[in-house]
């Protein structure tokens, strides 16, 4: 009977030549190597949550708007909309945002809570009473839904006489 012939004593006879070739030390070193670059990544605080800032101004209106740049599934998120208007409000602030973007999360709600709300196909226009002073502060509490494995891209603007005054755009990436 011939060495091809042979019967193994055990499915693992020859592991330890397998175990050694060349090839499996190359795939070896590879993993480790991915596995410290996301390792690395990971200490940057890059697979968290990331927030950015953006800003506009137009008309008579400044726009802050701090938004979740990287975020992670089930993680919680800044979106913190500041309105700055030099002399103060003296009607309601409509907000109108891209109703898309906020598909992506599980809301606990908007502070303060708008007067009045509704929205068309592609927007949701937030109705705010004017607040004493200059600034509006208008914060969304949520958190990615654990399901999303993507992100959206939105704009929110102040929204007065059927136009937009000024508009921010935003992008938020979702991590895997």
């Amino acid at each position: 009977m011939g060495t091809a012939d042979r019967i193994p004593d055990s499915v693992l006879d020859d592991v330890g030549t397998f175990a050694r070739s060349p090839t499996v030390a190359w795939i070896r070193r590879g993993a480790v190597v991915l596995l410290a670059v996301i390792v690395l990544v990971g200490l940057t605080g890059r697979l968290g949550v990331y927030s950015a800032t953006t800003h506009a101004s137009g008309g008579e209106y400044e726009l802050h708007l701090e938004y979740p740049r990287i975020a992670r599934p089930g993680l919680d998120v800044p979106w913190n909309l500041t309105v700055r208007k030099p002399g103060g409000f003296t009607e309601p602030v409509v907000i109108a945002v891209d109703s898309d973007y906020f598909d992506m999360f599980e809301s606990q709600g908007w502070t303060p809570e708008p007067s009045a709300e509704t929205s068309d196909a592609a927007r949701t226009y937030m109705t705010l009473d004017p607040p004493p002073g200059d600034t509006l502060t208008l914060s969304f509490d949520a958190y990615i839904q654990p399901s999303s494995q993507t992100g959206a891209s939105g704009s929110v603007s102040v929204y007065e006489n059927g136009i937009d005054v000024v508009t921010v755009d935003f992008m938020t990436w979702v991590a895997p």
